[in-house]
């Protein structure tokens, strides 16, 4: 995916860039959802790439039907816990994830809500830094594995109270 072109989307990506900086916030979800091709997954690479110059901690998802591994969410919890270990400052997740695997080495059997609580939730909750997930196309996605990540995030956000999650998706 590309970058927006200059001057083109500027009022929704002002509305995403001050909703994912104000902290005080108690709305977690940023969801666009909209047609195919009307610029959604153009709109996620953008934030993404903003946050990644200026170093704030973003973990970018891109769902797609074409592959395997992002057609269901069989590596979402796997692949977000290796992207925030790899942030800069995330010492403290880093060891609560390794404590984790250590105690857990069969965690890719584990369903999908307790894989989350295991590799994300918990080693976040140590962590407790701001960070922006950004989900594209969530359509995508197969439906069980579509429901599976929303049920988490409804019932798992408000224990991670500095995260934000940009989600993109067809209605």
């Amino acid at each position: 995916h590309q970058t927006c072109t200059k001057d083109t989307r500027v009022q929704l990506l002002k509305d995403i860039r001050t909703w994912a900086d104000d902290l005080d916030t108690d709305k977690q979800i940023f969801w666009i959802a909209d047609q195919a091709g009307t610029g959604k997954s153009t709109v996620a690479k953008q934030i993404v790439t903003e946050w990644e110059k200026a170093a704030k901690p973003v973990v970018p998802f891109f769902f797609s039907i074409a592959a395997a591994d992002t057609r269901s969410n069989a590596k979402f919890c796997s692949t977000v816990a290796v992207k925030l270990a790899e942030l800069a400052g995330f010492g403290s997740f880093r060891t609560a994830l390794a404590e984790v695997l250590r105690h857990n080495l069969t965690v890719e059997t584990l369903d999908f809500d307790d894989q989350f609580k295991h590799l994300v939730l918990s080693p976040l909750q140590i962590a407790n830094k701001p960070v922006l997930f950004v989900i594209d196309a969530l359509d995508e996605c197969d439906k069980r594995g579509r429901s599976e990540l929303l049920s988490v995030l409804i019932n798992r956000l408000d224990k991670l109270p500095t995260i934000k999650v940009m989600i993109t998706s067809r209605p």
